[in-house]
């Protein structure tokens, strides 16, 4: 499993968590989710960006998730994911091996407007020369966490902000 984490230490955040921890379970899930949702949308729009990446018959992007997770009061994550088999292959590329040519055909299909048997023996060269050079990974995961980091922060420092609102409200 791929994973990225961002480690910030936000200022007041640990002071105000010991204080109200029921005001701050909720800011940080709202704030985790917002990041995970912003997240989400920047690997699809990637994928959209890139069509040729992840375009089998259910296509990458439309399995895309981002949600909360929550380890008791007081540990809560963000998680981005997808429950396609080929996701983290497309993600960090793969070693040579020879892959099932039904979805690469789809590919070719749809990429390429050929059909029938002319479209399967394509597929079948292209799992040919994977199987013997492997794949690129496309980093889509990776490039959308660098793409919004900075944005993510911004979000995640509203945190004790949102907690003291919700106090004094």
């Amino acid at each position: 499993m791929l994973e990225l984490k961002i480690k910030k230490d936000i200022r007041g955040l640990e002071e105000l968590t010991a204080r109200y921890p029921r005001a701050s379970e909720r800011a940080r899930q709202s704030r985790l989710t917002e990041s995970a949702l912003l997240l989400e949308r920047a690997i699809k729009e990637i994928l959209s960006r890139d069509d040729h990446i992840g375009a089998g018959p259910i296509h990458l992007r439309d399995t895309i998730f981002g949600r909360t997770v929550s380890h008791g009061s007081s540990s809560i994550a963000a998680e981005l994911g997808t429950p396609a088999v080929y996701g983290e292959p497309l993600e960090t590329g793969t070693k040579p091996h020879f892959p099932p040519v039904a979805p690469i055909q789809h590919w070719v299909e749809r990429k390429l407007g050929i059909t029938g048997s002319e479209a399967r023996g394509v597929a079948f060269v292209i799992a040919r020369a994977i199987s013997k050079r492997g794949t690129k990974g496309a980093h889509m995961f990776e490039k959308g966490f660098q793409e919004n980091q900075a944005a993510v922060l911004r979000i995640l420092e509203q945190i004790p902000d949102d907690i003291v609102r919700a106090v004094t409200a």
